[in-house]
């Protein structure tokens, strides 16, 4: 072992040893072509690795790239020892060339076993023959395989030009690559007219908005990679009018990412829409029907309500009229009971006649609205309730200098305003004498408001509020209560586009707030 170190550490001495020329009888002549010889297979040997290297590079089998390296080692090293013993000659470096030897020895047989173990995988790659013949043989398959794809290329082109649809695909610089030959149908063009121009160039008589938006939604379909589809109407050279459906789907690439083109299908679906539109035309005509019914009717609901309503209190003003006209003895007396039961006789006839010109419209869904002023309603209902007003001693105010009157339907307004007064007589305090005041309001957006306060029991907003104007809902132990009335006058007023709402307080009275054209307050 100390003499393997020994040789290691004097790799490159020469001590011990003498150069070759000295060692034995060498001619000049025979040395020098020892010499030579060595240092040309040397340099040839050396020379092979390089060349081989350059030829590995380019391939790509591992396998053979291995058993190359080692038949480049192999010789690298051969050719070392070559150029060693020629070196030998003058510098004894027998250390030098032992070792470069042991190394080729090593390298040799590495190379042996690489080379045994390729060689099995050697014998299968074909030979120049083979591949030339399996070279023909796949150029004749590819031959019929075109041939093939030729005749189904045909046969697809037939399919899709006689599609009704039109068929195109674009690439990425909206270029037209294909359009069937469905584009005649529509427009006065041909497809080998269209092919390989770009989408701009390409457009029919006045329909630059609708190119405009096909190109951005092929440009939109680019980007996202996903499908578009929207609808469009036009003209065309046949039809005229014309509804269609157009479909823009990215074409997958094999790498995932943008598509390169795009394939687009545009539909005729005017039929369709035409059968679309008739459905929405017959809905709409149904649900119209349908308002003018419900409307009718609830005009008709209305109507009853306010018949029962509006005459109850005046035929009640007139009995109590005629009761107080038999009891009285005095002639005075009785002429002025007489004069006020002809007096609330005219004003209920009047009543009765307006009452029934409603029921005479029959065409018109909308009860006719007319000139009125509050001021002379409010004063008719107080003739019409004079003794209620006087037995208890109620008093009425009336502030209409902001708005003194307003287009609005005669009956509604007549019975809005009763319902309000007699149920703010009706629902009065028993500490206090009533006291109700009317008054109206115009905007500077032309709303006009009604208000009617008083001073009556009040209600409890927070336990009745979402109760206040339903039907047949009453909040006091009154005996004349229906809870009709404020039911009535919500329903006229919303049906005119109008709003009602209440401020109360219990024992302290409440204010009502109309506001007759004003329906989003």
């Amino acid at each position: 072992m100390d003499e393997i170190f020994e040789i290691i550490k004097n790799l490159f001495s020469a001590a011990g040893f003498m150069p070759r020329w000295i060692c034995g009888q060498w001619s000049e002549t025979l040395g020098w072509l020892y010499i030579a010889a060595n240092i040309a297979t040397g340099l040839a040997y050396l020379s092979i690795p390089i060349l081989l290297y350059k030829f590995v590079k380019r391939r790509k089998e591992k396998l053979v790239n291995r058993v190359f390296l080692c038949f480049m080692l192999f010789i690298f090293f051969c050719g070392a020892t070559h150029i060693i013993d020629a070196i030998i000659f003058w510098t004894p470096v027998y250390r030098l060339n032992a070792v470069v030897l042991l190394m080729t020895a090593v390298i040799s047989w590495i190379t042996v076993f690489v080379l045994y173990r390729f060689l099995p995988k050697a014998l299968k790659y074909r030979s120049p023959a083979d591949l030339q013949r399996i070279i023909e043989e796949q150029t004749n398959d590819l031959a019929v395989a075109y041939q093939k794809l030729s005749i189904s290329e045909n046969q697809f082109k037939t399919l899709v030009n006689s599609n009704p649809d039109i068929i195109t695909r674009i690439d990425k610089n909206l270029t037209y690559q294909f359009i069937n030959d469905s584009i005649s149908k529509v427009r006065t063009m041909e497809a080998n007219s269209i092919i390989g121009k770009n989408m701009r160039d390409v457009q029919g008589d006045g329909d630059n908005k609708i190119n405009e938006l096909f190109i951005s939604h092929v440009e939109t379909a680019f980007i996202t990679n996903k499908p578009k589809t929207f609808e469009f109407e036009t003209y065309t050279n046949i039809d005229h009018h014309n509804y269609f459906q157009l479909s823009i789907i990215p074409l997958e690439n094999q790498t995932g990412d943008t598509p390169n083109d795009v394939l687009t299908i545009t539909k005729n679906i005017t039929q369709q829409k035409l059968y679309e539109l008739e459905l929405k035309r017959n809905i709409d005509s149904l649900e119209l029907l349908t308002h003018r019914i419900e409307k009718k009717r609830k005009i008709l609901e209305d109507f009853t309500y306010i018949v029962s309503h509006n005459l109850r209190s005046p035929v009640a003003n007139l009995a109590g009229l005629l009761s107080l006209l038999n009891e009285e003895e005095d002639e005075e007396m009785r002429n002025m009971f007489i004069e006020k039961i002809n007096i609330a006789f005219e004003n209920l006839s009047t009543t009765v006649t307006d009452l029934t010109n409603v029921v005479q419209i029959r065409q018109n869904t909308e009860i006719p609205k007319e000139e009125l002023f509050f001021q002379e309603i409010v004063s008719s209902h107080i003739i019409n309730l004079e003794t209620q007003i006087k037995e208890t001693a109620a008093t009425i105010a009336c502030d209409f200098t902001a708005c003194e009157k307003i287009n609005y339907p005669k009956v509604y307004l007549e019975s809005i305003i009763l319902n309000l007064l007699t149920n703010a007589i009706k629902y009065r305090s028993p500490e206090r004498a009533p006291q109700i005041i009317f008054k109206s309001n115009i905007d500077q957006d032309g709303i006009i408001s009604l208000t009617c306060e008083d001073n009556g029991l009040g209600i409890n907003l927070e336990k009745y509020g979402a109760k206040l104007f339903g039907l047949n809902k009453t909040f006091h132990a009154h005996p004349d209560a229906k809870g009709t009335g404020l039911f009535i006058t919500k329903n006229q007023i919303e049906t005119m586009g109008g709003t009602i709402s209440a401020k109360s307080e219990v024992d302290k009275g409440t204010k009502f707030i109309i506001y007759f054209n004003a329906p989003n307050r």
